[in-house]
């Protein structure tokens, strides 16, 4: 697979963990045009690199992420003559399809096969919110905080905070946080369920959530793909219809050969080797 170079994030693979870091720390890793493009990308890369098993989301800098870059978005219109000018209802309908473009960046960490642990230190704040969300995992050093940003700069979060984060923290608790546009710090993150873990410093969560990745790169690739698929459907459905889709899963995906190998390897008490998965390529690329 070609290595593709990218402004905002680094990728490294290494024992099949995918190490997706945010690089722009001088601009505390806001969430430019580029920001998000490259999102949709990176993810792409990672979704087809049937090497990796597990991402790690980590970032550089003083914080995480300070959300949303707004000087990088604008309805499109502020320089057009006021008698050019599309109506309300043209330019509200231009942004709801830019909102429903970013919705689908941010989807696409839970569409992907592998897991996702977001590793979060210092400020998490407006769209990063949405983004940590979507991952699988959440972990963070005791510096870290939590802003649901949008209400202090006078609009509501709607790229996927409010539909996620009520299915991970109380209700009532979100609720204050995105009515208030208070931090919630990492403390308090950890006993409302936001993240699963704390640590003392930046170091350590690199090292905790490195671990926990490798754990589970470890496991059946194909059993782990189905865990994330069941587990996503199961929290959108209802009980009866989340049973019958996993027991149809189970009955394309399950790997006898993957079975065998995971508890011969526990009798023989040694690490379980596994096939790498498929590489698919799209229609439109060379098979050269």
């Amino acid at each position: 697979m070609s290595k593709k170079e990218f402004n905002c994030f680094k990728l490294d693979v290494k024992n099949h963990v995918g190490n997706l870091v945010l690089s722009r720390p001088d601009e505390l890793n806001t969430m430019s045009r580029d920001f998000w493009v490259e999102l949709g990308e990176v993810l792409e890369v990672i979704n087809k690199d049937s090497d990796i098993r597990v991402v790690v989301m980590s970032s550089t800098g003083k914080h995480f992420c300070a959300g949303m870059d707004l000087n990088a978005f604008t309805n499109g219109v502020d320089n057009i003559p006021d008698d050019k000018k599309p109506d309300h209802a043209r330019i509200g309908e231009a942004v709801y399809r830019v909102a429903k473009e970013l919705q689908e960046y941010i989807s696409t960490l839970e569409k992907i096969r592998v897991p996702v642990i977001a590793a979060i230190h210092g400020g998490c704040i407006g769209g990063a919110v949405d983004m940590v969300t979507a991952c699988d995992i959440r972990l963070a050093s005791d510096d870290a905080f939590f802003c649901i940003q949008e209400i202090n700069i006078g609009m509501a979060a709607d790229v996927g905070t409010l539909q996620r984060l009520p299915k991970i923290i109380p209700d009532s608790k979100m609720r204050e946080m995105a009515y208030t546009g208070r931090r919630m710090y990492a403390e308090e993150a950890k006993e409302a369920g936001l993240v699963s873990g704390t640590y003392g410093s930046q170091e350590e969560l690199i090292e905790a959530t490195n671990k926990l990745a490798s754990e589970i790169a470890s496991k059946s690739p194909v059993a782990i793909y189905g865990l994330k698929a069941v587990m996503n459907y199961s929290r959108d459905h209802n009980v009866n219809d989340s049973l019958e889709y996993n027991a149809l899963w189970s009955g394309a995906m399950l790997s006898q050969k993957d079975m065998t190998e995971q508890m011969t390897a526990n009798m023989e008490k040694r690490d379980a080797t596994f096939n790498e998965l498929v590489e698919v390529k799209k229609f439109n690329e060379s098979n050269s």
